[in-house]
């Protein structure tokens, strides 16, 4: 299957010369070493695409284009219908129907095949390949493709049976996820750890093999040389595990009441450091989410608050919320408590900038 990419009329372009109302350029990195020099310019070029909608939402969505510090480099508008899903590498990824299509920077569109259901989607940190889930009946598929890869599937549910369904999880700097989700999951969920066991998929075989310890420890991220963060019940509260390829543990206690919901944890490009939410409710009548983030240094466990209050990483940006200075994007949804709705950076020092007022991250791009 050859993406082709076309102009189409719902997806306007406008490009915007001033950056957005009140904000002002991030802190610099704290190093001036040449390697931080590289990733500060790498993070410069990166855009945050912030949509005005929920991904969910019917309705026609604005997404803006910003440069960390703030500035608009472009606005797109999507026309109503069509599902966010989002965005790595160049392209913004959408669902219209059961076609998937990727807009560019510039707006062209491309089309890039149907996906057959409206299954979860994870797309590779560079854009390039995309896996996604369909399910009959009690049975979970899992496909990939790509650029110059004929759509393929790569996992099905072993058995069918009620309950669970495999699927995919997510698509890191480490590899492709699947997992044995927990189907039928009600309620008003915050986070999404993983609510099965996990295998990560090999992309030169196309199977999988499974990640240890997602049994019984909800699974989040995996660091290139292998060790994993998960999360574990534990009484009255939640723990953050830590393990290494070669089976060694470090365990962290969360505070309660700030982790009494537990959120998801992704570790930093270079993988020294961690993040770890949680959030005191879940949207409880009368209180609103109080979220909370801090940071771990993976080296000795240790972990401190991170410098803004109220704040989570966005659940579609997952891992791309580390740039590759070590900052952050951090966001807090409209009626969260803490202060004003919006996205924020982060930067290595500690000083958090305001960049967007409301809105919705989905997404990093390379421009």
């Amino acid at each position: 299957m050859l993406p082709k990419r076309t102009w189409i009329g719902p997806v306007i372009v406008a490009l915007l010369l001033s950056a957005c109302g009140n904000s002002g350029p991030a802190s610099s990195p704290g190093s001036s070493s040449p390697s931080s020099s590289v990733a500060a310019a790498a993070t410069s070029r990166v855009m945050i695409v912030v949509s005005d909608r929920a991904p969910g939402d019917p309705q026609s969505a604005t997404l803006r284009l910003l440069r960390p510090d703030g500035t608009v480099v472009q606005t797109l508008t999507v026309k109503a219908g069509a599902e966010l899903l989002g965005a790595a590498g160049a392209r913004i990824f959408v669902r219209s129907g059961t076609a998937l299509k990727a807009i560019h920077q510039d707006g062209s569109v491309e089309e890039l095949g149907d996906l057959g259901g409206s299954g979860r989607f994870a797309a590779s940190p560079d854009g390039k390949r995309w896996m996604w889930g369909t399910l009959q009946g009690y049975q979970g598929q899992v496909h990939l493709a790509g650029d110059g890869i004929s759509p393929r599937l790569v996992a099905t549910s072993n058995t069918g049976t009620q309950g669970r369904a495999v699927a995919p999880y997510t698509w890191t700097p480490a590899g492709a996820f699947i997992v044995d989700a927990a189907m039928g999951i009600g309620g008003y969920i915050l986070f999404e750890p993983a609510t099965g066991p996990v295998k990560k998929l090999d992309l030169t075989t196309f199977s999988a093999s499974p990640v240890a310890h997602t049994d019984t420890c909800a699974f989040s991220d995996m660091r290139p040389d292998g060790t994993i963060a998960c999360l574990a019940p534990r009484q009255n509260g939640y723990s953050l595990l830590l393990f290494t390829p070669d089976g060694k543990q470090q365990t962290i206690e969360l505070a309660t009441p700030r982790f009494a919901v537990a959120g998801d944890a992704y570790f930093s490009r270079d993988g020294t450091l961690l993040t770890v939410a949680g959030a005191t409710v879940a949207g409880a009548e009368g209180h609103p989410e109080q979220y909370g983030t801090d940071l771990v240094t993976v080296r000795d466990a240790s972990i401190q608050r991170l410098a803004v209050d109220g704040v989570r990483l966005p659940s579609f940006l997952k891992w791309q919320s580390w740039l590759d200075d070590g900052s952050l994007v951090v966001w807090r949804p409209d009626g969260a408590a803490g202060g004003p709705a919006g996205v924020f950076i982060v930067s290595p020092g500690g000083k958090a900038t305001q960049i967007s007022q409301g809105g919705f991250p989905i997404g990093v791009i390379a421009g």
